[in-house]
């Protein structure tokens, strides 16, 4: 997740009718290692969520931290494993890396209770990057409300492309001794065909 999806999740969030200890599913959650390496997902998403008395509950296909899931998006079986549905289901930077969409869109969908939330994020423009896979599956906000819609019936909240301005995104290193240094990024943070982008969608599934 990058800071600019966080901050705009945040702002969604913090909008939200959720009711008093709200169950709160975070898909492809990863583990602790991961998020100490992008603190503003604790920050921005899941401490104000805590703050709020919600009760987040995590979903990834590592092994399960105590009280977690451990699951496979894309498994048929998922929401009867699981057995409960939530208030608000989360799935952010996902199902880029998932082959069978349609299993895994109708699993997000499935797990929202009737007048929940289902909040997802999928890069809109953005390299490959494997994970073990990438599909390149690169969605505007249209087509990604499309999907959920295709499962549930729902209402959309909120949606946008996010632009990543963040420079330390764009830092790399280079063989070339003429650069001399790391942050050679202005080709991409001063031209917006370059930008890196993600599809934010926020839907209410209908009652």
């Amino acid at each position: 997740m990058f800071l600019e999806e966080s901050v705009w999740i945040r702002e969604k969030l913090s909008d939200l009718a959720l009711p008093p200890e709200a169950g709160v599913l975070n898909i492809g959650s990863s583990d602790q290692e991961f998020l100490k390496t992008q603190p503003h997902i604790e920050e921005n998403v899941l401490a104000p969520l805590r703050a709020r008395g919600c009760v987040i509950t995590n979903l990834d296909i590592r092994p399960a931290r105590p009280g977690d899931y451990t699951g496979d998006i894309t498994d048929k079986n998922l929401p009867a494993a699981i057995g409960r549905r939530f208030p608000l289901v989360i799935c952010t930077n996902l199902l880029e890396h998932v082959e069978n969409l349609e299993t895994a869109f109708s699993n997000i969908s499935g797990l929202a209770e009737d007048g929940g939330f289902i909040l997802v994020t999928v890069p809109n423009h953005y390299p490959f990057h494997p994970d073990p896979v990438d599909t390149m599956f690169r969605p505007g906000p249209a087509e990604l409300e499309a999907w959920v819609k295709r499962f549930c019936p729902a209402e959309t909240e909120a949606a946008a492309v996010v632009e990543i301005l963040s420079p330390r995104y764009y830092y790399f290193e280079s063989r070339f001794p003429f650069w001399g240094y790391r942050k050679m990024i202005f080709w991409r943070r001063w031209f917006s065909r370059w930008r890196w982008k993600v599809s934010c969608v926020l839907l209410r599934r209908k009652t």
